[in-house]
Formats: C-alpha cells, structure tokens, sequence
C-alpha cells in the first residue's frame, strides 16, 4: 500500500506543468554588441579568419577542471581562451539586450518569478579548424551559479556543433553566421563542442547566477490537496518490503525522499535556485508539507545501480567479455589456466568508460545515501550520512533515464559478472512529520538533534530530554572516529553527562571510535566517570575498540601518540578520570598485542621486521599512557614472547629515550622500560656470543608446522636440518611442487626452488644460497650494534 502512495504521489508531480527546459536559445542583431580584446581592439562582426589569427595570437591554450585540479591536455580540449580581464563589452544597446536575453533565459529554464539572472563574463575561446570540447559537465564557480551562457559571435565557419543533454535527451545548437547566438542551459548538464571542420569558431562564455529579488509569497498556484494527501497515506501505512516477501514491517516509514532530476552542489542547493521541473515540482511538495503538518528540506543523494547487462557488439559472447585461453607451459596443468585479455592469470575484467550502448536486464540491487542536507529553518545546511531503504524512496525520473557520472562492467567471471554499475548524484526533497523531526534527523547522524538534547537539558526538561534520547535507540549507529567525529563526540559526551541515565548514556556513546578521543574530551568523561560508576567506564570504553582496519590503522597509530597526554589530562580531571585512564591503556595494550603476536607468526624476516618495527612507537606511548601496574604486566608478557620480539622492543626503547631523562624516569612506566631494557641486553649478549657459523655448515631452521600433515615436509626438515646437503632434487607432481614452493616461501628461507620439466613428473630442484651465511653475520651485527647503542642509553640499574 505504501508503494502505491508513492507510485501516485510521483505521477502526480509528473502531471505537474513544467516550467522550462534544460537549455535554450536565442538569435539577434550583432549590431547589439561592441566587443574589444587587449591587443586586438575591437572585433568586426562577422570575425573573420585574419582577425581571429590574431586573437589567436594573444590567447593562451585553455586549460579544464578535474575533481580539484587544473588541467591543461589538448586531446580532451583543445581551444584558444582569452581572461575575461582583457575583454570589454559594450555598445548603445547591450545592456538593454543582454537583459532582455537574460530574461528569457530565466523563464525558459524554469528559474521562479522570485529570482533575476546575472552574467558574469568567464572567457572568450577561439576553436580552429579540428579543435573541440569532449563532452563534460561545467563546475559551479559561486554559490549562486545555475548555469552557463555562451555567447557565439558570428563567423564563417562549419562544425563546432555544441551539444547539451540531460536526463537522456540532447540538443544540437549550430552559430548563426550573422547574429549574436545565445544558448543557455543548466550548469549540471553534459556538454561538448564537435570539432571545427573549417573556419574559425569564437564564442564569448559566461556565467549564469541566480539572484533573489523578491521573497516567494507562498502561493505558487495549483492544487495540493491531492499531494497533501498522498504524503499523509504514506508516513500512516507501515513500511513495505522491496521485493514483496518476507516478514513485513510493522512501524511506517520516517521520511519520504522525492528525487529530483538535476545536480547541485552544496553551495547551490537552493529553494530559489532550483532548475527547470525541480523547481515546480518542489515548490509544490514543500506548499503539500505545509497542509500535512511535514517539514521539508533539501539534500543531495549517491545513488548506485547495478544492472544485468548485456554488451551490444560481438567481439563479446553471450557471457560477457570474450575469454582468452592461452596453452599453459606446464602439461600437467591440462588447460585449466585461464588468461584475461591482459594476459594476467585470474584477474579481474573491468572497465570504464561509455555505457549507453549497452542493454540493461534487471535491477538487481541500488544504494541511496544522502550525504548533505539545509537545516528546516533554512539557516544553511550540515553534512550527514544517511542510507535511505526502498520505503522511503519516490521520483518522477527513474535514474536509468539519466546520465550517469561514472559506469563500470564487469564479464563473466564464471558465477557471477555481466553487471554493468552506475553512479549518479542527485537532489532530493525529503520530508517528515513533525511530531517524528527529532528522529528523522537524528538518524542521519546530525550534530542538531544532539544540539536540541542539549537545549532541553540546558532548560531543566530532563524526561523531555530522556524520552527523546531513548528514541535514538533503533537507529544510533556507527558515527565515526578521528577529527572529523569529534565535534559530534563531544556533544554526545556532554548531553550523556547531563541525561543522569546510566543506559541512554551508554547507548550514545558507543557507536564511537576510540581513535574521536582527545584531551579536551578528558574533563567530561571524568565527569560520566564519576556519575555513572568504573564499572560503567570500563564497559563503555570497551565499545570504542573495534578492529584495526586498513582505514583505521593510520588514524589509530596518530591515536596512540595523543594518548599519554589524554591519560594524564584525565587523572588530572575533577571526577573519576582514572576510571576512564586504566581501561584506555588496557584496551590500547590489547590491541596492539593482538597486532605484536600477529607479526611474530611470520616467517620472512624483512616483512616481519618492517611490520614489528612499525609497532615501536605505538607500543611505547601505551606504556607511557598506563599506571604501574599496567606497565609492569605489559613488561612481564613482552618479556616472555620469543626472541624476535626484540625487533620491537627495541624501537620501543628508541622511542622513550628521546624523551628527556627527566621526564623519561618520572613516569608510570619508567619500571617497565628499564625492565624490558635489561630483557633486550641479555638476549643480545646471548646471541653474540653464540659461535660464528662453520664455512661448511649449510643447516636451517625448519619450515614451521605443517597444518596440512603431509609426507613432504618430514623430508623437506631433513633437507633444511642437513649440515652437508645443499642440493635436493625431488620429482613431484604439480600440487606437491605448490605446496613446497609455499612452505619455503612463508618462512623466509634462503633457498631457491626451480622445475625442471624433463620426464614425468617434472623435478623440483631446491639450492640452499648463500644468504644462508650473510643473513646470519648482518643479524651478528645488527646485533653488536643493538648492543652497543642498549648499554649506552640504557645502562643497567645497579642491583
């Protein structure tokens, strides 16, 4: 029932009269205009080939955005631009024509009545013959930019056609020969200019902004009763599941968001500056909000799709890309080694680029985020992070109609593949019952609903502010960590102080990372501490360490380095700061432990190394951060891990001691660093004083534990325990030879492995190498200098 809500409420938008289009055009006398250039003077209309070989001359190439950046690259535009700096226009009647020009753009764009447009000269571009604009889409230079005006000068010239499109449609304007031509349209439309086939094309660009002159009066004409209605029918049915089955929802949707057709970008998002069909259609929802007691904002969507596809030409079959099969050098491998079209055994066939072409099967599955939206009261808007279920989802346009920003497919790939993604970026009008404002905001992660908490706890509603808080419940999730957290962090803390119960308190914190904690935070934890007991601050703190992931792991390690400063700010707080202190040093030591004995289990030396050494510093500021006793357990397990620990503790001890001695000794932990120094000095002299390795000694360490329990490795140990054997050559079938290459290769070992592929089956062939014997003496060395550098900076403590 609720879909039908929406399928009605879309249509009847669609019904709606449209106001404009997505890109017009006007033609008139060029007697209008005086242009001069700098260096040029003033051009005589029509430009012709020698005046525009001198504009030429006095240009520079145009350059074009990507993302953040400039760029400059002729096979995606190639064109002559001049800086509006050095361009003037002018003559008796231009002002009165460009105004009247600009008119009629605003009201064939569909801009409202409320609104007047200005144009702000942005370049004049000169194209030759063979040069173009690939199709791209314009940035928006000021807040208030809605589009683009180019102005074609007339000349003698083919080609250099320019093309708009949007939401699948597509206009081709051509220059008049003899008029001014203006062509206007909306700056999130995809455009290019065709190359100049002969002549000389120079237009005059500008940009189209968006200026209020009059406040809207609230009476935009047309019934609303109908949309009024159909908005009450949905936010009083239950929710219902996409696809029809399983078990129904019980609770009715929280909002409705309405998908409009056109882009804009945060500084554009407007009610007043909304284009073509957007503006009507969205005028006309927010007057419906109004009768049915909703509000209504603005926000800006992700959306993506992923289709069944099907390519269109036939250099693919019926599964995709064509599979490429190559005769694999080994006979044992009987045609089962498939090559991509690269040549890359087993890797993945994807590509980018142009996707029209292609013919869509079913939608198997969207995502729809909101990312940004305006406050209801219109004071600006706030970043959030919003996924929005199938329920709540309406729109007039489908997105497969429109053209999206990026497309990506994927071939066979043998149980899955022919998938075709699309991405686009959208407007939407999302709307709410009022009595359900509070939650409809929360959920998307905004600071203002914790603003609110705070303003009933601030006006002494303490169960207004419980009941609201508790509603958060359902849907509080994850909200983040590091910098970008902290602002909402920090509100959370404070309305969790305030709200004098244990559970809500709990329940808003949790979703956070530890990595959102900082110093300033210390005084307010101090304070839940002591409200809700150590009990409570142990568990809370508990929350806050999730696993270290690629995307956590910078942010954790910068974490770690603040976290001596916070452990002290906190024992130094009013409250119960050491209730919070203990279980952050815990929790930080467990985890990065966790990492230590992850990194002791691998066998390649230079990996193991590397990754232990990365652990030195972070390992170092738990201990500083934790009280005695938490040190001295830290210290006690270190000391009993293996002796490769030491490719860890000693960054650790390098990192104390650039502290000053003072300080260094002053610590919680200055026990537990001289304890671990001592642990490092015997283990070195230990392996110092081991005998230097005989010249005829070719023995190794074995392979590790085999999980597998196979007959191989028992033989590959007495190879690698062998003094005097050097050489093993060892006829095997291909899986076994896999499984000895793997064995050699995750310890590390200095031996080489070969096939020699004579005779059946093929032979390994594994030498022992000389690193067997440089390994050793650069650890030997390692070692004395370890040793040296310990004793030096890290004497031991007269007993």
């Amino acid at each position: 029932m609720g879909h039908g809500a929406r399928r009605r409420l879309a249509e009847l938008l669609d019904q709606e009269e449209q106001r404009g289009d997505f890109s017009t055009r006007f033609e008139l006398s060029a007697h209008a205009l005086r242009i001069q250039v700098d260096g040029v003077g003033e051009l005589p209309l029509p430009v012709r080939a020698p005046v525009a070989k001198k504009l030429i001359a006095q240009a520079r190439q145009a350059r074009f955005g990507r993302g953040e950046q400039t760029l400059s690259d002729t096979r995606v535009r190639d064109t002559w631009e001049i800086t509006p700096d050095r361009v003037t226009l002018g003559g008796p009647d231009w002002d009165r024509t460009l105004s009247g020009v600009l008119d009629g753009v605003r009201h064939a764009l569909g801009l409202p009545p409320t609104t007047a447009l200005r144009a702000e000269p942005h370049a004049l571009l000169v194209y030759g013959k063979g040069q173009f604009f690939l199709p791209h889409q314009d940035s928006e230079k000021d807040d208030s930019m809605v589009g683009t005006l180019v102005v074609s000068l007339p000349s003698h010239h083919s080609g250099g056609e320019l093309v708009v499109e949007h939401a699948g449609r597509s206009v081709t304007h051509r220059a008049s020969r003899e008029q001014l031509t203006f062509v206007a349209f909306y700056a999130d439309c995809r455009h290019e200019v065709r190359p100049v086939t002969a002549g000389y094309r120079v237009t005059l660009t500008m940009n189209l902004l968006a200026e209020r002159v009059r406040p809207a009066d609230g009476n935009d004409g047309g019934p609303v009763a109908d949309l009024a209605h159909r908005l009450t029918e949905h936010f009083a049915q239950p929710a219902e599941q996409r696809y029809g089955y399983g078990r129904p929802e019980t609770t009715p949707p929280n909002r409705l968001v309405y998908l409009l057709d056109h882009e804009y970008s945060r500084r554009g998002l407007d009610w007043d500056r909304l284009k073509g069909a957007d503006a009507t259609r969205a005028a006309r929802l927010r007057q419906a909000a109004g009768q049915a007691g909703c509000e209504a904002v603005l926000a800006l969507a992700e959306v993506k799709e992923t289709w069944d596809a099907v390519p269109p030409y036939d250099r693919y079959d019926y599964y995709g890309e064509t599979e490429h099969f190559d005769e694999c050098e080994d006979d044992e491998c009987e045609g089962e080694c498939r090559l991509d079209p690269d040549g890359e055994p087993g890797a993945e066939r994807r590509r980018t680029g142009d996707f029209s072409d292609y013919e869509l099967g079913d939608l198997i599955d969207d995502e729809i985020t909101l990312g940004w939206w305006t406050r209801p009261d219109a004071t600006g808007g706030e970043q959030i992070s919003l996924p929005v279920p199938y329920a709540e989802v309406c729109a007039t346009t489908e997105n497969k109609d429109l053209t999206p920003y990026q497309s990506e497919y994927e071939g066979y790939m043998g149980n899955y593949g022919n998938t075709l993604d699309r991405w686009y970026r959208r407007a939407a009008v999302v709307l709410w019952p009022r009595q359900r404002s509070f939650a409809a905001r929360a959920e998307a992660g905004s600071e203002q609903a914790l603003r609110e908490l705070q303003g009933h706890l601030d006006a002494g509603e303490l169960h207004r502010a419980r009941t609201l808080a508790q509603s958060l419940a359902p849907f509080w999730k994850h909200q983040g960590s590091g910098e970008a957290a902290a602002p909402l962090f920090a509100a959370a803390l404070r309305v969790a102080v305030g709200l004098r119960d244990a559970d809500t308190a709990a329940m808003l914190l949790a979703p956070f990372g530890v990595e959102t904690l900082a110093e300033e935070h210390a005084p307010d934890l101090a304070a839940a501490a002591a409200q809700y007991g150590w009990r409570w601050a142990r568990n809370t703190v508990s929350t806050w360490f999730g696993p270290v992931g690629a995307r956590t792991g910078a942010d954790r390690t910068a974490w770690l380095a603040s976290l001596p400063g916070l452990c002290a700010a906190l024992r130094t707080s009013d409250g119960d700061g050491d209730a919070v202190a203990a279980p952050l040093a815990e929790g930080a030591w467990q985890a990065t432990r966790q990492q230590l004995t992850g990194w002791l289990d691998v066998g390649r030396e230079a990996e193991r190394r590397a990754g232990m050494e990365r652990l030195g510093a972070p390992l170092a500021h738990v201990l500083q951060a934790a009280d005695g006793g938490t040190a001295d357990t830290i210290a006690t397990a270190l000391r009993g891990l293996p002796d490769t620990v030491l490719e860890c503790l000693l960054p650790v001890l390098r990192t104390a001691a650039r502290r000053p001695a003072t300080a260094r000794n002053g610590t919680h932990a200055a026990r537990a660093f001289q304890a671990l120094a001592d642990h490092c000095e015997t283990v070195l002299t230990t392996s110092v004083a081991r005998p230097v390795r005989a010249a005829d000694d070719w023995s190794l360490a074995p392979a590790g534990a085999c999980r597998s329990g196979c007959d191989l490795c028992p033989d590959l140990d007495a190879f690698l325990n062998s003094r005097t054997r050097r050489v093993m050559e060892w006829p095997l079938a291909q899986a076994r030879r896999r499984h000895v290459h793997s064995r050699i290769d995750l310890a590390g070992l200095p031996v080489s492995h070969t096939t020699r592929r004579q005779g059946r089956p093929y032979t390994l062939v594994l030498t022992k190498t000389d690193a067997v014997f440089t390994r050793e003496q650069a650890t030997r060395d390692r070692a004395e200098a370890d040793l040296v550098w310990l004793r030096k900076n890290w004497p031991r403590t007269p007993r």
